[in-house]
């Protein structure tokens, strides 16, 4: 048995050898998508008889793609209560695992490219830029960072100390345990906290007793070398209110080039597992258990200076619901995050940071009108590091506390949310994030909503600790005007547009003073940013959804001393003025999906330090065949070119790979 997949693996990987560099030679792009159609809709049947829209209904994937169930999803991003998406006072659009299914992501990065309220970079094999209106800067530690945007794991977060921003490579999230991704563009400080600028993105992962059974998934493409994952959920024989899933994954990917032709030397591998335990054992109780472990080897062409990572997390969460309108949540969380990357100086950096985290929440009714939400939180977090960083070691504790009134101004009319959160933290003491907003609901087809927020963004360890300073960093501040509908006229079609006016203070600069002229890093710029975002669901049939979104995002950044270098602006943001992403998931048969998605993204302008990126346009599609407990799918990426650039100096190549998939 093992002879026969190992003959098969390498016949695929042959004839997709060959395929690819007949793509990569320079034909037309067109006739790959046009053969990806053929192969679909040759198993279109000639009219859609009755019957067959009845089989068609059958399908538990057609059930998945309805609208209806669309329009009725709840974030909780937002308040931390469940609420509507198209009642909720936020720029909020939501991935859901179906999403994710049917798309040609196998990493959470490119999974959060079916959002289009988020601008996402590829700068290398295994590093991205991703942010939310915008401030995407220039390198730091790990590739292209953005300092704005604060993300979660099943309520862990993952923002870095180090830099401000998140370590994307080693986010390998199991993508078919994923529930949601709720994506949150605009502050969201007053529940998160501080680095919640920009927006909030929130990993929701499925429960265990929604991941029953045996589920077994791998396959080889031109970039993916090889790829697996392993998951095994069960029920306890002994208490039937607990339920359980390990998993396991491991892929390992090719170098990209670089513009020269020369390899980029960014061959990588990872191996993660896992667990989750949910257990019920009243209808008020509810206990999750879970964890996760990684390890990593990055940059495999340029041994020895290549990248070593791994890591270990295990979480707790206890919820407690007294009423439809109280309910108490505990949770705590334990993160260890280790690297050892090899420079080109007689030290190598080594990194590794200890997280310790616990928060308590409690939600309850005041009177008819008020609804409060206020907890406390504790975080400690402990670096070390033989970087340029003095001190090499910190201990960063934070406290905090919030509060929040939902008051009910008119029944099912109108209602307003004020809040608060109040932060202590090591660098810059007491910091607090006030917002406002306003829902005016007047039918159950029409939301326009509006708000007030105040957010900051607290010093990251290279901003406090790399250079010597005259004066201390501080937080970064922001001040976010928003405007906001949700439209949907029929249950088959659901819209929304968000603008905002965000007003920036004590952004971080890059100041150099005679007679030394060292560069220290300073609050010496402010900014202003501005623009929309248009999203919308479009259920055109009951086997086809469409889905897809355009965002313009603006700003201006100035200095305010003379002693800022006009290149610190390109250290803030290079961003793109216009983004669009659109997502066609149809279902040809019963047993036949094809799916599609495309997305622009406008060009990067040069600045002092970086050249220019032009504008790309590039898709994905998806063809799968589906049998009872069998999914066997060819999936291309990026086919409209054999490469193009998004950030950097790194191509990102078209690429091909086969996956099968069973469940059982």
């Amino acid at each position: 048995m093992r002879y026969c997949v190992t003959q098969i693996t390498c016949v695929i990987r042959r004839q997709l050898g060959n395929v690819t560099a007949s793509v990569n030679s320079g034909k037309p792009a067109f006739y790959i998508i046009a053969f990806l159609f053929v192969l679909g809709f040759a198993s279109m049947p000639d009219k859609m008889s009755a019957q067959t829209k009845d089989t068609l209904l059958s399908s538990s994937t057609l059930k998945k793609m309805s609208l209806e169930d669309l329009m009725n999803i709840e974030v909780t991003s937002v308040s931390m209560r469940a609420e509507k998406l198209t009642e909720v006072a936020s720029a909020v659009q939501v991935i859901s695992g179906d999403d994710i299914d049917h798309s040609a992501a196998t990493r959470l990065p490119e999974a959060l490219r079916l959002a289009s309220n988020i601008q996402i970079a590829q700068s290398g094999s295994h590093d991205w830029a991703v942010t939310a209106r915008g401030f995407n800067g220039l390198p730091s530690v790990g590739g292209y960072l953005a300092n704005k945007l604060l993300v979660t794991i099943d309520g862990r977060s993952v923002y870095s100390p180090l830099f401000g921003g998140v370590f994307w490579d080693v986010q390998n999230v199991m993508l078919a345990d994923v529930d949601k991704i709720e994506v949150v563009s605009g502050p969201g400080g007053t529940l998160w906290g501080a680095n919640a600028v920009n927006g909030v993105i929130s990993v929701v992962t499925k429960s265990a007793s929604e991941t029953q059974g045996l589920y077994v998934s791998g396959g080889t493409g031109s970039a993916l070398n090889d790829f697996a994952s392993v998951r095994v959920g069960a029920r306890s024989k002994v208490d039937t209110n607990l339920y359980y899933r390990i998993y396991a994954q491991h892929f390992d990917q090719n170098s990209n080039l670089l513009q020269s032709g020369v390899k980029a030397g960014d061959a990588w591998d990872m191996i993660q597992g896992g667990f989750r335990m949910d257990y019920y054992p009243t209808k008020a109780n509810t206990f999750t258990l879970q964890g996760d472990f990684y390890g990593g080897d990055e940059n495999k062409d340029t041994v020895p200076t290549h990248t070593l990572t791994n890591g270990q997390n295990v979480l707790g969460r206890f919820t407690h619901i007294f009423s439809e309108t109280s309910e108490l949540k505990i949770q705590a969380y334990y993160d260890r995050t280790w690297r050892f990357e090899p420079t080109s100086g007689t030290v190598p950096f080594l990194y590794s940071l200890n997280t310790y985290d616990v928060t308590i929440q409690h939600r309850l009714a005041l009177g008819k009108r008020n609804s409060i939400l206020y907890g406390v939180g504790y975080r400690m977090e402990e670096d070390k590091t033989t970087s340029a960083l003095n001190p090499k070691s910190l201990d960063m504790p934070v406290y905090n506390a919030f509060i929040q009134d939902e008051i009910t101004l008119a029944p099912h009319l109108l209602k307003l949310t004020i809040g608060s959160k109040f932060e202590n933290n090591v660098f810059t003491g007491n910091e607090f994030q006030p917002c406002g907003r306003l829902a005016w609901t007047p039918n159950i087809n029409n939301t326009v909503w509006a708000s007030v927020s105040r957010a900051v963004r607290t010093p990251s360890r290279f901003d406090a600790d790399l250079t010597p300073s005259a004066t201390k960093f501080q937080s970064e501040k922001v001040v976010a005007y928003e405007l906001g509908y949700h439209y949907t006229p029929t249950q088959r079609l659901s819209l929304s547009v968000a603008t905002y006016f965000n007003h920036y203070n004590d952004l971080r600069s890059l100041d150099v003073y005679a007679p030394n002229t060292a560069v220290v890093i300073a609050n010496d710029q402010r900014a202003e940013s501005w623009g929309f975002e248009f999203n919308g669901n479009y259920e055109v049939t009951n086997w086809w959804h469409l889905r897809g979104g355009y965002t313009y995002f603006n700003r201006n950044i100035w200095a305010v001393n003379p002693a800022v270098l006009s290149a610190g602006v390109a250290f803030e943001s290079v961003d793109p003025n216009n983004t669009i992403m659109f997502q066609s998931m149809m279902n040809i048969t019963r047993h036949v999906s094809f799916d599609l998605i495309g997305r622009y993204v406008d060009q990067l302008a040069a600045t002092q330090i970086t050249p220019g990126v032009p504008a790309y346009t590039t898709g994905d599609a998806k063809l799968a065949w589906h049998c009872k407990t069998v999914e066997l799918s060819l999936v291309g990426q990026n086919l409209l070119q054999a490469q193009h650039v998004e950030v950097g100096q790194i191509e990102i190549a078209r690429t091909f790979y086969v996956k099968i998939t069973c469940r059982f």
